[in-house]
């Protein structure tokens, strides 16, 4: 005799389901390309330690970013969704000023 009580998703089945949905969210979501620019006054010091707390870049590839913008005047740094593009975007200007550099990022549609 099959089971007549309702069947609940367990907490895995519950988490697993928000995760899913979230994503979709963010793959819905228009891609922006965060952009560093360079200046002659911030550290090359700083651009790294920036790339590897604010964007979460491992150090190589924050140095590969900082020679870049240095040597081309800007790179990409990441593409993102735009609300995480924008919160970067302004945790890095703040990270910058609060330091007193005057390092510009700017995100742009990809």
């Amino acid at each position: 005799m099959p089971n007549s009580y309702p069947r609940f998703a367990t907490d895995t089945e519950q988490q697993t389901s928000v995760a899913i949905d979230e994503t979709t969210d963010e793959k819905q979501e228009e891609r922006w390309k965060i952009i560093a620019h360079d200046d002659t006054v911030t550290t090359m010091d700083f651009v790294i330690r920036l790339m590897i707390t604010v964007f979460h870049k491992p150090h190589i590839f924050a140095e590969a970013i900082m020679w870049q913008v240095h040597n081309e005047g800007n790179a990409v740094v990441d593409v993102l969704p735009k609300t995480e593009a924008e919160r970067r975007k302004n945790k890095a200007t703040a990270a910058a000023w609060m330091e007193g550099f005057p390092f510009k990022v700017t995100i742009e549609k990809a």
